[in-house]
């Protein structure tokens, strides 16, 4: 074998092995990302749940609840809404929140099964399942009482 077809083979296997491990390393990259997209919490998991289907989930696991029915075109339920923006976050790690739009189609079932016939309306689930419902605009310090009674404080 000459010093040439010596040197193309050399070339030929280095570039061999740099083709081999460029595609594992890609092979690698896709496998982690297929991992990592099908490895779901429980609260990723409940994000993608209907409201509905969301409040099931969180009932089987004992969770404390504020189920919040509303519009986002009426009046009161926009102040409410402000209300809720303002206040629930400080909860966010202690009580769940359902939020239901009474305008979308796939919460009819929900509305009729909580007898919800008037917006807004605000529900708090604790974990025991027992429930306390209060109609229609709720000052920010009401909600945070009934928040905080949720969450585990007096």
């Amino acid at each position: 074998m000459s010093a040439k077809e010596n040197q193309k083979q050399t070339t030929f296997q280095k570039k061999g092995w740099k083709n081999w491990l460029i595609l594992a390393g890609i092979l690698l990259v896709v496998a982690v990302v297929f991992v990592l997209k099908n490895q779901s919490s429980p609260v990723d998991t409940a994000a993608n749940l209907s409201p509905e289907e969301q409040l099931d989930f969180y009932l089987e696991d004992k969770e404390p609840i504020f189920l919040f029915f509303h519009s986002d075109n009426c009046h009161s339920c926009i102040v409410m809404m402000e209300t809720v923006d303002d206040v629930f976050p400080e909860f966010k790690d202690r009580v769940k929140m359902v939020d239901v739009n009474v305008y979308d189609p796939q919460n009819q079932d929900l509305l009729r099964k909580a007898q919800i016939y008037s917006i807004p309306t605000q529900i708090f689930i604790d974990q025991e399942a027992k429930g306390k419902v209060a109609m229609g605009v709720m000052s920010a310090e009401e909600l945070h009482e009934q928040l905080q009674i949720l969450a585990g404080g007096e």
